[in-house]
């Protein structure tokens, strides 16, 4: 009966886009067998050892790690430290500002002098305190870069990017620490504050996050133990949807011209 089918995790049109930009994103940068990292990013000192107590170095090692981890250690970039207000200290290049929250990072493409481009990076240092938080900014970042060299837009085209952005972490392995950063919330004795960082919300990263995890052939329940509660109960509600269905089958036959929007042009910056 259809009353016991397991309830779809995002509406028709997330769902929908999720799909086809999960193809985009296999279509511009290979599928799992030719995937930079090919792995589940956790967050243990296996994939994070020790780091050191200087606030400079300790952000280089932890951004140096996840361009490692993301298969993109040998891009050439620059990391730079920003203020923690919402003004950051970056070279030249026209600076995007979003109004809903203080951005965790920026990331500009740069052309040095002898014609050969960098990507600068830029980190608010309020975030080597939360090293899960300063991993999924880095996460994000980076995928600004790798999106930089695709051949064609993706779905929604350029001027949605920062939410394709988010996925592209999700894609390199970074889905755990998207979706735990995505809200944060902490008490004291003066009451209660929240941080909102990235675009998409946890749903929608717990569902990316279970689509890519079976794509890739893992089980997807394995990302429970380093989740929130409730994030634990989401991804248990989308993986049971998932596996109902024929998955690479249903992507891979998604007509991307649907998709297609307005701009055509890589961007050369981002802010999360």
């Amino acid at each position: 009966m259809r009353l016991f089918r397991p309830k779809r995790p995002l509406d028709t049109d997330e769902w929908d886009w999720q799909l086809a930009s999960f193809k985009w994103l296999i279509t511009e940068f290979g599928g799992i067998e030719k995937h930079p990292a090919n792995r589940l990013v956790l967050p243990n000192e296996t994939f994070f050892p020790g780091t050191s107590a200087d606030p400079s170095r300790k952000a280089q090692q932890i951004f140096e790690q996840v361009k490692l981890l993301a298969g993109m250690g040998d891009w050439p970039t620059k990391l730079v430290q920003g203020d923690q207000t919402r003004e950051m200290a970056l070279e030249s290049g026209q600076m995007l500002t979003h109004d809903s929250h203080t951005p965790a990072g920026e990331y500009r493409l740069l052309k040095a002098a002898d014609g050969q481009y960098h990507a600068q990076i830029s980190y608010n240092p309020s975030q080597l305190g939360d090293p899960a938080k300063l991993i999924a900014t880095f996460a994000h970042e980076l995928s600004h870069y790798l999106m930089s060299t695709a051949k064609t837009a993706p779905p929604g085209g350029w001027e949605v990017h920062e939410l394709t952005t988010d996925l592209c972490s999700v894609y390199l392995g970074f889905g755990i620490f998207m979706a735990t950063s995505a809200w944060n919330f902490a008490g004291s004795n003066e009451g209660w504050q929240y941080e909102r960082q990235g675009y998409l919300n946890e749903r929608m990263l717990i569902t990316a996050m279970v689509i890519w995890e079976t794509l890739a052939k893992r089980n997807p329940l394995e990302v429970l133990p380093y989740l929130k509660p409730h994030l634990a109960k989401d991804t248990r509600m989308a993986n049971r949807f998932v596996q109902k269905r024929d998955l690479l089958d249903e992507v891979m036959a998604t007509d991307l011209s649907i998709f297609a929007g307005g701009e055509t042009t890589a961007e050369d910056s981002g802010t999360v």
